[in-house]
């Protein structure tokens, strides 16, 4: 309970602008006597002090606080300027619940294989506090622990776990905690359109810039992402795998009957359009015309793929599909005919140049 002189000086430190959990943790009672003071329900009468007390702002939660007062401390670590040391925390369902809901914005889907292996952890009491942490951005979301919060939800038990705030938004290219982050999540994370097109076609480029037969080249996901944002043209080649999702669908119809063969993967196949539109855009788009309607140039090169393809079972080198695309575009470009012994393209010879 509060004395008429505490109650004198929560008045002042509420005039000041003070968060009421900070002014309870300062005269050590619940957040809700302040709320009382606040509305006028104790202390009706009793004038503010003159002077405030000097309060030091809490750092920390606890689940023992009304949800609304731990959001509050949450958002204001969030809220701070400089990343906050990792220490231990205690979330409560309910409090995981906000996160996800309104924080929760830029992270891949769920795995509920993860989820439910989880949630079997919490409740045979086989989960230690580890070193994983729950990751807050600078600018508020959270970058990583979404399944352990889940879980928490899920198991209705509270989750004691590291949390750290302030980090870079960036950084979810380098966190690879539970299920490894491939690319596409990288991408999907984020919010780049086409998340799975986009991030192939991005290590396609970046595969041909260093060497266009070697396809086991892998990148990390900040290396890839720093490539699609620094190097690349992102509003052309975001039109390309518009294109090159198209010709992948155009494409997959004609699959024999109850197969399906992506005779045209929109990955590479966005990749190479980047390419060719920064050769020439005009033409590019009438390239993409011809492969979209199969016509000309695309219609020899998509019946190549698709014989070489059908008397393989389905099978075909990522390598020999694309240099074969790059022979396609190179007599389109020149005005020639594009022939059968053009697309005949082998491990003997270099790859093509684009021309």
């Amino acid at each position: 309970m509060l004395t008429n002189m505490q109650i004198a000086e929560a008045k002042a430190l509420l005039a000041k602008g003070h968060k009421h959990h900070d002014i309870a943790a300062h005269f050590g009672v619940n957040p809700g006597r302040i709320s009382e003071v606040a509305t006028g329900k104790m202390g009706q009468g009793i004038v503010p002090a003159a002077t405030a007390p000097a309060i030091k702002p809490v750092r920390f939660f606890t689940p023992a606080m009304e949800l609304q007062d731990q959001i509050e401390i949450l958002r204001d670590l969030i809220a701070s300027a400089t990343p906050d040391v990792a220490r231990v925390y205690t979330i409560t369902p309910a409090l995981a619940e906000h996160i996800i809901n309104n924080l929760n914005g830029s992270n891949r889907k769920p795995s509920k294989p993860k989820i439910t292996e989880y949630v079997h952890a919490m409740q045979t009491k086989r989960w230690p506090v580890t070193g994983a942490t729950l990751v807050f951005s600078k600018t508020g979301y959270l970058l990583d622990g979404q399944h352990r919060l889940l879980a928490c939800i899920q198991a209705n038990m509270p989750l004691t776990t590291f949390v750290v705030f302030n980090i870079p938004d960036g950084a979810f290219a380098m966190i690879d905690i539970g299920r490894k982050r491939t690319n596409t999540d990288a991408f999907f994370v984020a919010k780049i359109a086409n998340s799975n097109v986009a991030a192939a076609a991005t290590r396609w480029i970046m595969i041909h810039d260093q060497d266009p037969t070697f396809r086991h080249l892998t990148f990390t996901n900040d290396e890839m992402y720093s490539y699609y944002k620094q190097n690349l043209d992102n509003a052309l080649f975001h039109e390309c795998v518009t294109h090159a999702v198209e010709i992948e669908a155009s494409t997959r119809a004609l699959s024999p009957a109850g197969q399906r063969r992506n005779y045209c993967p929109a990955g590479p196949m966005a990749a190479y359009l980047y390419f060719f539109m920064m050769k020439n855009r005009k033409q590019a788009s009438q390239f993409v015309g011809e492969l979209v309607h199969m016509q000309r140039h695309g219609r020899v090169y998509i019946k190549a793929i698709r014989d070489r393809m059908d008397a393989n079972s389905g099978r075909i080198h990522e390598v020999v599909r694309n240099a074969l695309l790059v022979q396609a575009w190179n007599a389109f470009r020149e005005g020639g005919r594009v022939s059968k012994q053009l697309m005949k393209w082998d491990w003997s010879e270099d790859f093509p140049v684009i021309r």
